[in-house]
């Protein structure tokens, strides 16, 4: 059992920043959900299906992959641009305006796991984990998934690594 919570947000953190955001994936059904590929362009070991994805995201993932079911704030310089709770044109306009963008800082609040991750330009995103122990809609708030292992925010302050594309064993962070 790991119980390094630091440890595991100076990972998050050194795996996110400095890093540029090169696609966003979002406007689905489930509209608080969206994806973001960060990092060097991997390529994907089996191709995508999704035409409505481009070719180059069918084809290659992120080096840092954030995953986000939980609420969400987009914020510019001056005002909030976007949230969750948006319309679907609007959410994939601005959600795509990181696109191009450095992550400059990344910021993990404990206990709760929330994300704010500030990009260039003065665009801000937070991502509030709001799935919480009771009866919540989901089962998790955001996950990241990284070269050989994902870490999944859960309910509550739940915390899971998870191996990638292999055997291993799973870790549970509490």
């Amino acid at each position: 059992m790991v119980d390094d919570k630091n440890g595991l947000v100076c990972e998050v953190r050194a795996s996110l920043l400095h890093k540029r955001c090169w696609y966003a994936s979002c406007g689905g059904a489930a509209l608080t959900t969206f994806q973001l590929a960060i990092g060097d362009k991997i390529p994907r070991s089996v191709m995508l299906r999704n035409t409505a994805h481009s070719e180059d995201f069918r084809t290659h993932e992120g080096e840092a992959n954030l995953l986000v079911w939980c609420t969400w704030r987009l914020d510019g310089i001056d005002a909030p641009v976007t949230s969750s709770d948006d319309g679907v044109d609007r959410v994939v306009e601005e959600l795509n305006s990181l696109v191009g963008r450095d992550v400059v800082n990344v910021v993990v609040d404990l206990p709760g796991w929330d994300l704010h991750l500030d990009f260039t330009g003065g665009m801000r995103l937070h991502v509030f984990c709001d799935h919480v122990p009771g009866d919540p809609s989901f089962n998790g708030n955001w996950l990241l998934s990284l070269k050989n292992k994902r870490i999944c925010i859960g309910v509550g302050s739940k915390c899971k690594i998870e191996p990638r594309e292999g055997s291993g064993q799973m870790t549970k962070l509490s």
